[in-house]
């Protein structure tokens, strides 16, 4: 009889690699600064999705997991010069309801 793997005792066991990531990721300037609690329900949530049956396979979703949720919380914008030059050319005319 095999021993039933039991996710909640893999993710206590590797909490330590789910922190490093949520500390390097918050350090990061588009990381849109999500508390750790939520950072790290939203790994266990995804973890439970995958249904991992073993450790082997449980690394492997956790390392995904962890890249999710860090891609998940990232924002990047960037400015649009086109629509910059538009508004600043049309600035306070009747043209600005159109940029």
């Amino acid at each position: 009889m095999t021993a039933k793997f039991d996710l909640r005792n893999f993710l206590t066991s590797n909490r330590e690699i789910v922190l490093n990531s949520y500390k390097s990721a918050s350090e990061h300037k588009f990381f849109n600064q999500i508390s750790l609690a939520n950072y790290m329900t939203q790994v266990f949530n995804y973890m439970v999705e995958n249904n991992p049956k073993s450790d082997k396979r449980a690394m492997s979703v956790l390392i995904s997991a962890i890249d999710r949720v860090s891609q998940k919380n990232t924002l990047i914008s960037g400015s649009d010069f086109r629509t910059e030059a538009l508004k600043a050319k049309y600035s306070g005319t009747a043209f600005m309801a159109i940029v």
